[in-house]
């Protein structure tokens, strides 16, 4: 509360003072017009380097390549690799 208070009392000063001189008044609106401008130009920078650095990118690739073609997975039917497990399905049957 006391500290509304404080910041109300600095705003009514600050806004007497400036309201004192027209010139003051200049001022203050030149520089809110030029940190506006500033504002735009950095955010139009921000974009056009997000857009740069994380654009989508297509890639071409050749079906050929070994390392890059679908594999079947290592433990399925026809594999040629045995799961290595002390259950067998036949016990879990009862058979």
């Amino acid at each position: 509360m006391l500290k509304n208070i404080i910041i109300l009392l600095l705003i009514f000063l600050l806004g007497s003072l400036l309201f004192q001189n027209k010139k003051n008044v200049d001022i203050l609106v030149e520089d809110l017009a030029d940190t506006k401008e500033m504002v735009v130009d950095g955010t139009n920078y921000v974009t056009k380097a997000f857009e740069k650095e994380f654009s989508v990118q297509e890639f071409n690739v050749d079906i050929d390549i070994p390392s890059m073609q679908l594999q079947k997975e290592p433990f399925s039917e026809g594999s040629g690799i045995k799961e290595d497990t002390f259950l067998l399905e036949k016990d879990l049957t009862g058979e």
